[in-house]
């Protein structure tokens, strides 16, 4: 009896009960028990292995589509440098950065071997500051420039100005045995004495200056001296078992 005598009080509470609440129902906060924050737990240490490097294969010279890329400023300091065969495919804005930084210097600098800083350059294309970081980015409006082959260019603004660096004169070899370094690949509108005719190839393969060149831009694209000295050798066999 007692079991039912409490069953029936049970059903007959839950008849005063309303069988769902009403939309303008609230509840009362204070009727609800503060919940403590949830802190979530410390990860091992180091959290995760390390993600791996990207490292961007070398490209074949020759392989890719390239362009002529001419950096000019018409203010403080007049610059004009020309890039000759820049790949489109990894070709960056931080390398045209480097490139003016090549030729510049602070206008207080004492000597030549102080450079301006890199985010004191910025690069500008149709007036504009690059946002990106690829030459390709830039350069997304205008299909014609991504076929390869063409001339482009950029202007320059250097912030604070800067003062041009002169082209080093070459020196003659000394009796130590020094071999010079490779001139850049900043192409300066320098007269030679002696150049070979224009449509002359057999000429312009003979010069050692062409060879120089070629290992210049292997150096400075795949910043391996070892490896440009390589490639300049085996190319230079190869042409002459070819002659």
């Amino acid at each position: 009896m007692a079991e039912l005598s409490f069953t029936k009080a049970f059903l007959a509470h839950l008849d005063s009960k309303p069988i769902k609440f009403p939309a303008d129902h609230a509840f009362d906060p204070r009727e609800f028990q503060p919940r403590q924050p949830f802190t979530l737990p410390r990860l091992s240490d180091p959290p995760h292995p390390p993600l791996p490097k990207k490292i961007k294969p070398a490209a074949i010279p020759g392989s890719s589509k390239s362009i002529t890329i001419h950096l000019k400023s018409a203010r403080n300091p007049v610059l004009d440098i020309t890039l000759d065969n820049i790949p489109l495919s990894n070709a960056t804005i931080q390398d045209l950065k480097e490139a003016v930084q090549n030729r510049t210097k602070p206008t207080n600098a004492e000597n030549d071997s102080e450079n301006v800083p890199l985010d004191k350059i910025k690069i500008l294309w149709k007036r504009r500051p690059v946002q990106g970081k690829l030459v390709t980015d830039a350069l997304a409006n205008d299909p014609d420039a991504l076929v390869g082959g063409k001339e482009v260019e950029f202007g320059v603004m250097i912030l604070g100005g800067a003062a041009m660096i002169p082209p080093k004169e070459s020196s003659a070899p000394t009796t130590e045995g020094k071999a010079e370094e490779p001139v850049a690949q900043e192409a300066v509108r320098v007269p030679e004495a002696a150049q070979p005719l224009p449509g002359d190839s057999a000429g312009i393969l003979k010069s050692v200056s062409f060879w120089d060149d070629l290992e210049g831009f292997l150096k400075m694209r795949l910043k391996d001296e070892n490896e440009a000295a390589r490639l300049r050798s085996l190319f230079t066999k190869t042409w002459e078992s070819s002659v």
